[in-house]
């Protein structure tokens, strides 16, 4: 009975969060962290008192309160009341002190963030914001900023997306279907790679590409004789 009491707790904990939407705990505002807190602690409160309907009772309670706001921050009337704006900490290449101050960011920390960025100098950047969620955003000025195909009016022909048809070693039968294409097809694709469907176990990765052909990767390195250009970190074999 304990054994189920606990998996139902689980399961009504797990259920709550995926209703809740999917974020990463990096990208969380405080008012997302704190309702997490608050919901775990509310769901794990049964293991001393035993209380499993008033747990789960305060949990969807919880749950509803933290989609009512999350739904209101997404009005115009309440979004200034919800959400907090971005803060500038550098504008026109110079450090926003009054910014710094409020987000609790030194001048030391502010740089090693930077660099993180790709940056060595505040001077490199137009706009430097802290989001919401305590992400840094960085905007170079034109002239330090990566060199774009419209620069030299050029206009780049769409991005491909390669097509996962074996994962793990099992075909993706769905994605055959998008390529309206079926396993004769695709065994005679596998052929230059000294493939036949039967060794599809022993392909980890094969991706159909933007020439037509497969790009294949087995569990089996076929680079070995590389010299120094296969080395990797490790004692690993």
């Amino acid at each position: 009975m304990k054994t189920k009491r606990r998996h139902d707790r689980f399961l009504v904990g797990y259920i709550l969060l995926r209703v809740m939407g999917k974020k990463a705990v990096a990208k969380m505002t405080s008012f997302d962290l704190i309702v997490v807190l608050i919901l775990g602690t509310t769901i794990t409160e049964p293991i001393v008192t035993k209380r499993l309907g008033l747990a789960s009772y305060y949990s969807v309670v919880i749950a509803l309160v933290y989609l009512v706001i999350s739904k209101l921050s997404l009005d115009n009337r309440f979004k200034k009341y919800l959400v907090t704006s971005p803060t500038v900490i550098v504008r026109n290449g110079d450090i926003d002190e009054k910014g710094l101050r409020k987000v609790g960011i030194s001048v030391e920390n502010l740089l090693g963030l930077l660099r993180e960025k790709g940056y060595t100098s505040p001077s490199q950047l137009a706009l430097v914001t802290v989001e919401e969620e305590g992400t840094l955003s960085c905007i170079p000025h034109s002239d330090q900023r990566p060199i774009q195909p419209s620069d030299f009016q050029m206009v780049p022909k769409p991005t491909f997306i390669p097509i996962p048809l074996i994962v793990d070693g099992e075909i993706v039968h769905h994605n055959l279907k998008f390529l309206q294409q079926d396993e004769g097809w695709f065994g005679k694709m596998l052929k230059p790679h000294n493939f036949t469907l039967n060794d599809v176990k022993r392909i980890t990765l094969a991706t159909y590409n933007e020439q037509g052909l497969l790009d294949v990767d087995t569990e089996n390195p076929q680079n070995r004789d590389q010299g120094t250009y296969n080395y990797k970190p490790g004692n690993d074999n």
